[in-house]
């Protein structure tokens, strides 16, 4: 959903290559859209494979994965007056940050979180998170994109916070920074309930590689990149 409450459209260069997936996979493949929450719900009770989905020990214990579609880049935004250097995962200690309710960054995430540092289950709207951020209920927030590169992601927040704070001068003078480099890379799955998986995890697994071998997949990140590099 986007900040008025409305679903978010499916970026077509995302449709584009899930239907190049079907073809290869030679699968007929219908999308459904639900809140994750009861998306993984519907996966966990065997309705039909979930997408979008990152591996934890947990999961892999119900699920059979695919092997990756895509990276989504995980960058920490903070206030420009309270950056912090980001260069080896210690520099969290102590901090707060904002994710999304239901979201999985990870085995090793999952066991820094409440000792190394704390997070903050807000609203899955950016703006929400980005609202508490500058009112300094948290020390950053996490955002995750597809894209790599952190400045086109500090100029999409940037349009975000104008579009909603153009005249909130309690904030003058304070930008919101991404931080250079990302903290981890989600590699996003297809999956479904194990006891479901007749065969067509090694279809799409193949239709994948071949998508990845002619160009249209783009090719996975380096695991040296990322601050956080465990989930790879």
């Amino acid at each position: 959903m986007d900040d008025k409450g409305q679903p978010v459209p499916t970026p077509p260069a995302l449709l584009k290559q899930l239907d190049y997936i079907a073809r290869e996979a030679d699968l007929k493949l219908t999308i459904l859209r639900y809140p994750w929450r009861r998306a993984l719900q519907n996966a966990e009770n065997g309705d039909g494979l979930i997408f979008g989905i990152s591996k934890t020990s947990e999961r892999q214990r119900k699920f059979h994965f695919s092997i990756a579609v895509y990276t989504s880049y995980v960058f920490m935004v903070t206030r420009s007056d309270r950056q912090f250097k980001l260069t080896t995962i210690k520099d969290l200690k102590g901090k707060t940050l904002g994710i999304p309710p239901g979201t999985e960054f990870g085995d090793e995430f999952d066991r820094l979180k409440d000792h190394l540092f704390k997070v903050e289950f807000d609203s899955g709207s950016p703006l929400s998170r980005l609202n508490k951020l500058l009112y300094k209920r948290m020390d950053a927030t996490l955002i995750s994109t597809r894209g790599n590169n952190p400045n086109v992601l500090e100029e999409k927040i940037q349009r975000l916070r104008d579009q909603n704070h153009s005249d909130d001068l309690q904030f003058d003078g304070i930008k919101l920074i991404v931080l250079p480099r990302p903290l981890l890379a989600e590699e996003i799955h297809f999956a479904v309930r194990a006891d479901k998986d007749n065969g067509i995890i090694q279809k799409l697994n193949e239709a994948i590689l071949n998508g990845r071998k002619h160009g249209v997949l783009d090719p996975l990140p380096l695991k040296s990149n990322f601050i956080l590099n465990s989930n790879l």
